[in-house]
């Protein structure tokens, strides 16, 4: 695709640790607006990639651009401007235990010396929780507070979400109801959205692509239809789980 039509784009991109190689020549590109499921078993580069897309780390090999930039030629200053265009969604959530849920939502802008509550309450609303603005994350079930974390993700306006296994500590009403919100945010709002899970049902679910690691190699990246038959699903899910050896 042309690269102006990609949020981000790696191009033969390794990340070494010593004699270790957490990604080994990994190019893909991810195309503005779409959901990428990334699957793999652990130790297979997943939160390398994360950390690269989060401009968290920089290559040892290859080039990285996000948002058409390349963070390994910024700044600290241009860093930080650059992230606060990718929202992040964790496993753990990583609220504040003592801020209300009305305060997490706020945290990122209030780091940035800034303050919006009208858009916080907006938020609030879109992800169900405006009745909870008060309370505190132990108030909330596991499934309220990934919703709490995925409104705290969007306050900055990001073109660009990234979820760490969002959904793997959630039953499966909660994993519903999370997929769902984040596959909404790509309509309501227009984000991107990296979704990296091992759970295969949920890259079946909302992802437009999956892309596929295994000992830091990009193994394969294949389309998925969401909105498939079920034998076509499960086609999605014998070729993955073929590829990842499960």
């Amino acid at each position: 695709m042309p690269e102006e039509d990609a949020i981000a784009v790696l191009e033969h991109v390794s990340v070494r640790y010593g004699s270790v190689a957490a990604l080994d020549d990994v190019s893909l590109e991810i195309a503005r607006g779409e959901i990428l499921g990334v699957v793999g078993e652990s130790g297979a580069g997943k939160s390398t990639l994360l950390n690269l897309l989060d401009a968290a780390t920089h290559p040892t090999g290859g080039r990285v651009r996000i948002h058409g930039a390349d963070p390994a030629r910024m700044g600290g200053g241009e860093i930080r401007r650059l992230r606060r265009r990718i929202g992040m969604v964790f496993q753990s959530f990583n609220l504040l235990a003592n801020r209300t849920v009305r305060q997490n939502v706020a945290l990122p802008l209030k780091l940035q010396r800034a303050q919006d509550p009208a858009l916080v309450a907006e938020l609030l609303d879109y992800v169900g929780l405006a009745d909870r603005a008060a309370h505190y994350p132990a108030q909330l079930s596991g499934g309220q507070q990934q919703r709490v974390a995925i409104a705290r993700a969007l306050v900055t306006r990001p073109g660009l979400i990234l979820a760490d296994e969002p959904t793997s500590s959630l039953d499966t009403r909660a994993t519903e109801d999370v997929l769902e919100l984040l596959a909404s945010t790509r309509r309501d709002f227009g984000t991107t959205v990296v979704l990296v899970t091992h759970e295969l049902d949920s890259v079946a679910a909302i992802a437009d692509r999956a892309a596929v690691l295994e000992a830091g190699a990009l193994r394969s990246v294949f389309p998925v239809a969401r909105s498939a038959a079920r034998g076509e699903r499960d086609s999605y899910l014998a070729h993955a789980q073929r590829v990842l050896g499960a």
